[in-house]
């Protein structure tokens, strides 16, 4: 996907403790890791909330997408938050893109930052619980018939 080099994502200014520990104490590596997990946080709680002050500098968007799943996750998100629009996955609307990404990791922040306040936990805590939650809602995998695997094949 070709994108441009001015595109960057915000960290929200209200939450920057949060990620300073989480960074710190729950094995986040970057910022960018921590916008990415509570990006999927927000999405998955249907938090998304938006933000005027921001921390630090912005995070180009091509150091955002280092990791493939990432740039995927960005589009996955903004695809289902826009669902009757599909022309929100074209070239010229990636700042609209990255904008609901910050929209939803700022969502998935405030969800974290509630759950330390009430478990009264520490943020790896809370991120600990948070994915094993999420793992063990999903479900895995089921088992599929025969009739199922070879329903669609013709010969």
């Amino acid at each position: 996907m070709t994108t441009s080099t001015d595109v960057r994502a915000r960290r929200p200014q209200h939450y920057q403790t949060l990620m300073v520990e989480l960074q710190e104490e729950a094995g986040f590596g970057t910022f960018r890791d921590i916008l990415i997990f509570a990006a999927a946080v927000g999405f998955r709680a249907g938090r998304r909330s938006s933000f005027t002050a921001a921390a630090g500098d912005p995070i180009r968007y091509e150091v955002l997408t280092v990791p493939v799943y990432s740039e995927a996750l960005i589009n996955m998100i903004a695809a289902a938050s826009a669902k009757d629009d599909p022309e929100i996955m074209d070239d010229k609307r990636i700042e609209e893109r990255v904008k609901i990404f910050e929209e939803y990791a700022n969502g998935g922040l405030e969800c974290i930052q509630e759950q330390v306040n009430i478990r009264h936990q520490s943020a790896a805590l809370v991120v600990a619980d948070l994915v094993t939650e999420a793992l063990s809602d999903s479900g895995g995998a089921t088992a599929a018939s025969v009739e199922e695997l070879l329903g669609r094949t013709t010969w």
